[in-house]
């Protein structure tokens, strides 16, 4: 069963307190340790109101109140000023504090019923609309910042929080049976390496009755906190981006070996496959992208070396030699955490821990060979963990070369895990740095985005599935672009080549800001497409930036 359907089944009868300035408007606050969950006990809890409201409690109940709790204490103020609301939250128990949820009622109704959206929602489209229960999660495809409106730009709420560290944020929204109207929770989660006994909170915002204006100028306010404590510089100004990325107007997806060892494209092809893409568009305009080139796509990993199958060094060297000519650049893609554990017996060193450190985190096991079972040697490694993350920039600094290559390209990073040991944040931007540091033309690139996942890599997969055309297109434009996904069909059926997608049509080209359109080479791609093919160029090349 997925979290979001998970609930209390009883009524935790939390003590709420009010906002000042803000009549109905009430919250409440609920404190997690890895053992159990406690609310504020409603008979120790003292409250003093004015022009702002704060709240100390100096011992805790369970939830439901049943049981009194001498574990600690917590304080929450609440200011208000230049029309926003201000939590300033501190938090102290015996035992260390896994979660801390802020809980809120008397919200608007018919801002909540229009539905909440993110700067990355989909335009005209919004989670949780009359009443419907919904989950965000930071950092996160639906969540990009950690910044959530409600309502119609005229008439609307903002919700925000000021974190100068990669930390997750929940926000779930529903209606029990046992709550008057709908409420709001708004959850933080400490970063397991930092794990404490006092927990304070980074600063939660809240705008009501908002204009589009003000929420614009709001999330323009947010954006300038985000760049200057995730270091996130503007594309126009950014050091690693190199003048032929900003140029770049399509991107090629040479499909190379399936994990099942069934070649779509050898290293020959994938030259062919170039020669006769550049009769077509500037060919100086293309970013070639190899998933499957260190042979048997997924299985291999983390061996980074061309695949024998597709023609070995002598092959890549060639194909290399062919892109140079044409002046075509090479991405090929590493797992930024996947690896097989046959070849990388070092695994348990680096694999993802649970957040109480007490198992390894087993995670994307797809089924490769349809035989509708996932697969059961690969697991997900943490490039905060030096030994892994020494290997990675081993691994693509010798393609660099030997190979000449322009850019490397890393699998999943876009996904964050809350490891004890090492964090996730610190091992991405780490790896970046070494590698820019021994190759400082090279360009990085991953999986989706988020704010500060932008800061480290200028260019990104577009999370699959995930809406295009955002509703704040500049929380990724001012910084970053996106291509499209691996899993997106080649012309023709729709073949995903090496990805575990199967058959997916291709989605029409539409000229999105800051969007690379992108075509994929499968096994009969040109053989049977050719001209598809050569269409899709000439759109890229019509519709290239400036």
């Amino acid at each position: 069963m997925a979290l979001i359907d998970t609930d209390l089944s009883f009524d935790p009868r939390d003590p709420y307190f009010p906002v000042p300035g803000a009549a109905g408007v009430e919250w409440a606050l609920q404190v997690f340790t890895t053992t159990n969950g406690y609310g504020i006990d409603a008979e120790r809890a003292h409250v003093r109101e004015g022009d702002r409201v704060h709240v100390h409690a100096d011992r805790y109940a369970r939830l439901g109140q049943q049981v009194q709790v001498e574990a600690g204490e917590a304080d929450v103020e609440v200011t208000r000023a230049a029309g926003v609301l201000e939590w300033s939250i501190t938090v102290r128990h015996d035992e260390p504090i896994k979660a801390v949820k802020l809980l809120l009622r008397g919200l608007p109704p018919e801002q909540l019923r229009a539905g909440w959206w993110t700067p990355n929602t989909g335009r005209g489209w919004a989670h949780g609309v009359n009443g419907q229960r919904f989950q965000l999660e930071y950092p996160g495809s639906d969540w990009a910042t950690p910044w959530v409106a409600a309502g119609d730009e005229p008439n609307g709420l903002v919700l925000s929080v000021r974190d100068p560290l990669v930390r997750r944020k929940i926000l779930h929204v529903h209606q029990p049976p046992y709550a008057p109207g709908p409420i709001a929770e708004l959850v933080h989660v400490p970063s397991a390496t930092a794990r404490s006994t006092t927990c304070r909170v980074p600063s939660i915002r809240l705008r009501l009755g908002t204009t589009g204006h003000s929420a614009d100028a709001d999330l323009d306010e947010h954006m300038s906190f985000v760049e200057g404590s995730q270091n996130l510089v503007p594309w126009s100004s950014r050091p690693d981006v190199p003048d032929w990325l900003r140029r770049t107007a399509l991107v090629v997806t040479l499909h190379g070996q399936h994990w099942t060892g069934y070649v779509f494209n050898t290293f020959a092809q994938m030259a062919e496959a170039l020669r006769f893409v550049a009769r077509h568009i500037d060919p100086s305009r293309v970013l070639a992208y190899l998933p499957g080139w260190e042979g048997r796509y997924y299985y291999a990993y983390p061996r980074y070396r061309p695949g024998e199958d597709l023609g070995g060094a002598a092959g890549f060297a060639a194909l290399a030699q062919t892109a140079r000519q044409l002046g075509v650049r090479l991405m090929p893609m590493y797992g930024g955490h996947g690896a097989n554990v046959i070849e990388y017996p070092a695994w348990e060193r680096a694999a993802l821990r649970n957040d109480t450190n007490r198992y390894v985190e087993l995670l994307n096991r797809p089924d490769w060979d349809s035989d509708r079972v996932g697969e059961g040697d690969q697991v997900f490694l943490n490039p905060g963990e030096p030994d892994f993350r020494a290997h990675l920039v081993e691994s693509i600094s010798a393609m660099v070369r030997d190979f000449g290559v322009d850019a490397a390209f890393l699998d999943t990073l876009g996904y964050w895990f809350n490891d004890p040991r090492y964090e996730v944040i610190d091992g991405y931007r780490r790896l970046a740095d070494e590698l820019h540091h021994r190759h400082p033309g090279l360009v990085l690139a991953t999986e989706g985005w988020w704010d500060a996942l932008t800061a480290i890599f200028p260019l990104s997969q577009q999370w699959f599935g995930a809406d295009r055309d955002l509703r704040k297109p500049r929380v990724l434009t001012r910084y970053g672009r996106t291509t499209g996904h691996l899993a997106e069909g080649t012309p023709g059926p729709g073949s995903t080549g090496v990805h575990e997608r199967g058959f997916l049509r291709r989605p029409p080209d539409v000229a999105r800001e800051a969007h690379i359109p992108v075509v994929g080479i499968a096994d009969d791609t040109l053989p049977a497409h050719a001209e598809e093919v050569a269409a899709i160029c000439r759109w890229a090349r019509e519709h290239a930036p400036e």
